[in-house]
């Protein structure tokens, strides 16, 4: 597919097409699907369409949102098929999960801003620690004690990064 057919590639219209067949089925009692299921199933389907036209027309300015539409929908999906616990403290962590990981999306997208990986790991790493926190892997005690102890780390890695980041000249 060409790039000016797939800027034209109709997402939005499909999602509708395939809740209304959705609904439909279930009105006929063929599947059984509830209302909030098949809107994060949009989500789902909106975020991964617009990651996958991001990175076929080479336009960045949607892959972080498309990343943060795709992995929410994949959350809620995984959790109403009962393959996640469904505990509301774990929400929290899950979604500075998928923001780190939505950062990681925009580094792949383009390797040279190496720079995006340093609030990927912080919010992926606060993330999965709160996570191994609140599922009861971890101490709170502990990792309180760590972060009080080498927060630091964080001031260095900020610094380094501002100076070695490439500076763009100004027009």
């Amino acid at each position: 597919m060409d790039r000016q057919a797939m800027s034209r590639f109709p997402i939005i219209g499909i999602i509708l097409v395939l809740i209304g067949v959705a609904l439909l089925l279930h009105q006929m009692d063929i599947i059984d699907i509830g209302g909030w299921t098949l809107v994060w199933v949009a989500v789902f389907i909106y975020g991964a369409a617009t990651v996958i036209r991001s990175f076929v027309m080479n336009e960045r300015r949607r892959v972080f949102f498309g990343s943060l539409c795709y992995l929410s929908g994949l959350l809620a999906i995984l959790v109403k098929a009962n393959v996640v616990h469904a505990d509301p403290i774990v929400f929290f962590p899950a979604f500075l999960i998928i923001f780190g990981l939505s950062f990681l999306t925009l580094f792949i997208f383009r390797g040279s801003d190496w720079h995006l990986l340093i609030p990927a790991f912080i919010f992926g790493g606060l993330g999965a620690t709160l996570m191994l926190t609140e599922l009861g892997y971890w101490y709170t005690k502990d990792v309180l004690h760590n972060l009080g102890s080498y927060w630091p780390l964080l001031l260095i890695v900020l610094g380094i990064s501002m100076l070695l980041r490439k500076r763009q000249p100004r027009t």
